[in-house]
């Protein structure tokens, strides 16, 4: 059987289109694979490998947060070398003026000789101010969390003292770590810059209102204030409440009023009051809130109440002290028109607080004084503090002829100021029982003894002068009274008796309790004996204790240098142990920063192995490229010479 063959017939446009295209596909393969040749990269863009791509960028950014974290590391461990350094040296300081100190005591040491080595003090305590205010790349490495611009300071030379400007907490950094790092200390670890404070005695007890924020409330549970729903009950009728998003006392209060409404607006009501919430129900009704389910939030809020025919009060939920809180809501009264007596040093200032009207313009009024004195909120928030910035200055806080200082528990000596707080920490020292320290004597002629044995406050030693004179036949209070300084500070002695006799304390036997009280006095014709404060607040550091060595070797008081020498040993074990501290940190950094090592050499395997391109089978695919190419090449130019005459055959 015959048959006819069969021909395709294809134009020249179409072959030349056919053999353009695949010219075009080969050279494409043959560029990427040169790129991928010339980068080593497999994926240049997302198109490149979507099935590899998220896992390629996740891991690029981890790589890129690393070397950011290494960089913060490198930093940190160089700012704690430097404090490490820096400490070191301060060590070395304070270990040569103790040997100073030891060296002009007894025997050998004159006012002349200890005069010269003053001048040796002052250039280390020069040297250690120096040495307090390094910075590694412009960062202060015990400025703390509030370091000092580049090339300035965060100690400084103050009133006579030096002044501590930076913060009390150190300065963190995230570097890999599950949480950031400490790479700075600060003065107060290292130094003891805020060594001592005046802690308010009182507590201030703000007023709750409409506006007290539910983040500055305690909680009457003490446990801050755990939103949620809560049960309204009218005589039997209930209605939950979402108090959720409520942000004020008031907030609160309007939601459950609003609840109370919708059963019986006749029923009752629940108020703010001065210490939380109070629920007032109508006579001859019962109105109370419970919890629902598991929830705190009546607890926490002290609205866990049940009235009938009356009202039931909350407990205090305790609100918080806030630099906005208004003075007029404290709840202890407080004098704002007398105002404080502040000496630092030599100076003295006032501060009027007349037209304060919130807690945060009584901190800008202390501010202002520019004594080194800062005002804040006690870490309870339900009083205030007085912080010494200034090391080698003693500060004294009293008051200006009323009771400011004593209703904002700010005087540096009351009635429960220890004695061993006094002569900067030297105390006073009292005879055994039976045995008398002072011996006062009244102008009508009265003379009676006082055995302090016992006496650990300056209110106990006002217990027992008053004891001893009541004791004598004189009526205390009115012919003799005891209390404290109307100005200034200090336990005030009153003689309002009548005679020609002189008014006088003093030392009974061989007890100096009087002179160590600051009482030791003889008035004469005066009515009055003022011991001033004896309670000084001092920073107990290196800085007061070189500034109090200088000028005893200055004065040539040689007891002063004794005592001054004796806290420079303590100073320096602070100092080792703060350097153990730093050195401890680092050793953290440095384990961090080889853990963060080892985790960047794993995620660039894994990137290397999703983006990078193998070089060997790229290579092969170009060789196989070109060999495709070149046959391209030779089937499109014999098929595009093709003629009619080729076809006809």
């Amino acid at each position: 059987m015959s048959s006819f063959p069969v021909s395709s017939r294809t134009s020249t446009l179409s072959a030349s289109d056919l053999t353009l295209s695949q010219l075009q596909r080969t050279q494409r393969e043959m560029l990427e694979n040169q790129r991928q040749t010339s980068s080593g990269l497999a994926i240049a863009r997302p198109s490149d490998g979507a099935d590899r791509v998220g896992a390629v960028l996740q891991l690029r950014q981890n790589i890129s947060r690393a070397e950011q974290q290494e960089r913060a590391l490198q930093n940190g461990l160089g700012a704690l070398d430097t404090a490490d350094t820096a400490l070191g040296e301060t060590a070395q300081i304070l270990r040569e003026a103790t040997a100073v100190a030891s060296s002009q005591i007894g025997v050998g040491s004159d006012a002349e000789t200890r005069a010269a080595q003053s001048l040796v003090i002052d250039a280390s305590l020069e040297g250690m101010l120096v040495l307090a205010n390094r910075q590694f790349a412009d960062l202060s490495v015990f400025g703390g969390d509030n370091g000092a611009a580049p090339g300035e300071k965060v100690f400084e030379s103050f009133l006579g003292g030096v002044r501590y400007l930076g913060g009390t907490d150190d300065l963190f950094a995230p570097v890999g770590a599950l949480d950031p790092e400490e790479i700075t200390g600060n003065g107060v670890d290292a130094f003891g810059a805020f060594s001592t404070r005046v802690e308010g005695v009182i507590d201030l007890d703000p007023a709750a209102t409409a506006g007290t924020r539910l983040s500055e409330v305690v909680g009457a549970q003490g446990r801050g204030i755990r939103l949620g729903s809560i049960q309204v009950d009218v005589d039997g009728t209930t209605a939950v409440v979402d108090l959720n998003g409520a942000d004020t006392l008031g907030d609160v209060a309007d939601r459950i009023n609003n609840a109370i409404a919708g059963i019986d607006a006749a029923a009752g009501s629940l108020a703010v009051s001065a210490d939380g919430f109070t629920l007032n129900a109508a006579a001859g009704r019962t109105v109370s809130v419970t919890e629902v389910g598991t929830g705190q939030a009546a607890g926490d809020l002290g609205v866990l109440l049940s009235a009938t025919s009356g009202a039931a009060v909350g407990p205090d939920v305790g609100v918080k002290l806030t630099g906005t809180t208004a003075l007029a809501d404290l709840g202890a009264g407080v004098d704002l028109t007398s105002g404080l007596v502040l000496t630092q040093g030599a100076v003295t200032a006032t501060a009027d607080f007349s037209a304060a009207t919130t807690i945060e313009d009584l901190v800008n009024t202390v501010a202002g004084l520019d004594l080194g004195v800062r005002l804040e909120i006690n870490a309870n928030r339900d009083g205030l503090n007085l912080v010494n910035e200034v090391s080698g200055l003693s500060l004294s806080i009293g008051e200006n002829g009323g009771t400011t200082a004593t209703d904002l528990g700010l005087r540096s000596l009351d009635r429960s100021t220890e004695l061993t707080n006094y002569r900067d920490g030297l105390g006073v020292s009292t005879t055994d029982a039976g045995v008398d320290d002072l011996e006062i004597a009244l102008h009508d002629g009265t003379t009676f003894t006082v055995d302090l044995f016992g006496s650990a406050t300056v209110g106990e030693v006002e217990a027992a002068i008053e004891a001893a004179a009541a004791a004598a036949g004189v009526a205390v209070p009115g012919a003799f009274d005891v209390g404290f300084a109307a100005t200034g500070n200090g336990l005030t002695l009153t003689d309002n008796t009548a005679g020609a006799g002189s008014f006088a304390v003093r030392n009974a036997g061989r007890s100096t309790a009087g002179d160590e009280l600051g009482l030791t006095q003889d008035v004469g014709a005066g009515a009055t004996i003022d011991s001033g404060d004896q309670a000084l607040v001092r920073n107990d550091n290196a800085f007061t204790h070189l500034i109090d060595l200088r000028d005893a070797l200055r004065t040539n008081d040689e007891s002063g240098i004794t005592f001054a020498g004796e806290n420079l040993v303590q100073d320096t074990d602070r100092l080792v142990e703060s350097r153990a501290r730093i050195a401890i940190q680092s050793q953290r950094l440095e384990d961090q920063q080889t853990r963060l090592a080892d985790r960047v050499i794993t995620e660039q395997t894994m990137l290397s192995n999703l983006q990078d391109a193998d070089l060997t089978e790229v290579l092969t695919e170009f060789s196989r490229l070109q060999l495709q190419l070149q046959a391209s090449l030779q089937a499109g130019a014999q098929n595009l010479q093709l003629n009619l005459l080729n076809f006809l055959r």
